[in-house]
């Protein structure tokens, strides 16, 4: 198989992961904070190792404002819904995957307003508008992908922060596509707000794990409560960071795989990116040379994502026949119709989007090209 679908997961993962995940599985490990014994206690240490590696890829925030989710979904349901109410203003753009837009959605039922920034054919946000509405707005968060789920644009993320900071406005980042994938900037000083991401796409990891890291004062009502192994005398939720946020059982050998994978992603991360950033742009230019293609991701300031539709039609055959081919790419709304009305393929289907991985090669790239061509040939 050719695996051009690492935007939805990567595979393969870190080489580090699975022996370390058995590991977790076949020595003792605990429930973390539930009890003083010995494999209690390696399973609190495990899971402060894996904040303190999330930690170090971040721009600075406390150890305790590293919260565990199941994913970014999670991360931004709670950071979303925890913090907006009926009467506020929230500034989005049009261009956001389903875990912003449907929550952003049942808001607006809620009587939340909801005020769109302008974007370019890519889903780039316009920083210049970007800043006049939180000027004249002033919205009570603003809440944006790092990164174009379907274009892989990266958005002027500094910019905009540094615009919230300004006129002290809250942000929430989706930073699903971004994290492993391009470098973040780091946040000023007085940021407040929250990034949302999981492990199981740029960094390596399993799925199953998430992070919602907490910046400044930002602090979202928790919307779980339960059993968090403090305060157990008492039916009333902890206040403290993070057991607020972390009722219940967190996947202990998930977050011991990942912390694995956050390890090899940082010693190899140079070369990663390095590498994916020449296959992408090698099947962009490949794939931006055929006659039919509509080419919907930037040649540059993009991540490893290539996405393309057909101009004549739909995408279904074209589509069919790769995944015939044993191509894996993904074909459709990629979870996010806002984006795909925004630039105008909604009605075609959506888009074929190619993701490329770590491991990608060359060969792959140009076999790709290979099958889209004749794909696109038969299709004539």
């Amino acid at each position: 198989m050719i695996y051009l679908d690492n935007a939805a997961t990567s595979w393969p993962k870190a080489p580090n992961l699975a022996s370390a995940c058995v590991a977790s599985i076949t020595e003792p490990m605990g429930n973390i904070g539930r009890s003083a014994h010995m494999a209690a206690i390696h399973a609190s240490h495990t899971l402060y190792s894996f904040r303190k590696s999330v930690q170090s890829i971040l721009s600075p925030t406390e150890t305790e404002c590293i919260i565990c989710t199941s994913g970014a979904t999670e991360s931004l349901n709670v950071a979303l819904f925890g913090a907006i109410n009926p009467g506020d203003t929230v500034l989005t753009t049009p261009a956001e995957h389903n875990a912003v837009a449907r929550p952003l959605e049942v808001l607006q039922q809620r009587g939340v307003r909801i005020l769109t920034a302008v974007a370019d054919c890519f889903g780039r946000v316009d920083i210049d508008e970007f800043e006049k509405i939180i000027k004249e707005k002033r919205p009570t968060v603003a809440v944006f992908a790092a990164a174009n789920n379907v274009t892989g644009a990266i958005n002027p993320v500094e910019a905009m922060l540094n615009t919230c900071c300004r006129y002290e406005i809250p942000f929430v980042i989706d930073a699903a596509q971004a994290v492993g994938e391009t470098d973040l900037p780091k946040f000023p000083k007085h940021a407040r707000g929250a990034l949302c991401f999981s492990l199981h796409k740029g960094l390596l990891g399993m799925a199953g794990v998430g992070i919602m890291a907490l910046y400044g004062s930002y602090r979202p009502r928790p919307l779980q409560y339960g059993g968090t192994g403090s305060n157990s005398d008492s039916t009333f939720q902890p206040e403290i960071l993070p057991d607020v946020y972390e009722s219940g059982t967190l996947p202990i050998q998930a977050i011991a795989a990942n912390t694995a994978a956050i390890g090899y992603y940082i010693g190899e991360h140079e070369a990663i990116s390095l590498h994916k950033q020449e296959m992408s742009n090698l099947l962009w230019d490949y794939l931006s040379c055929q006659e039919g293609l509509r080419m919907l991701s930037p040649k540059d300031n993009r991540v490893g994502i290539v996405s393309v539709t057909v101009e004549d039609g739909t995408i279904r055959e074209l589509s069919q026949k790769l995944f015939a081919a044993d191509i894996a790419v993904r074909s459709g709304f990629h979870c996010a119709p806002t984006t795909h009305h925004h630039i105008g393929t909604f009605r075609q289907g959506g888009a074929i989007r190619c993701s490329v991985g770590f491991m990608t090669t060359k060969a792959e790239i140009e076999q790709t090209a290979a099958h889209v061509a004749e794909a696109l040939w038969q299709l004539r």
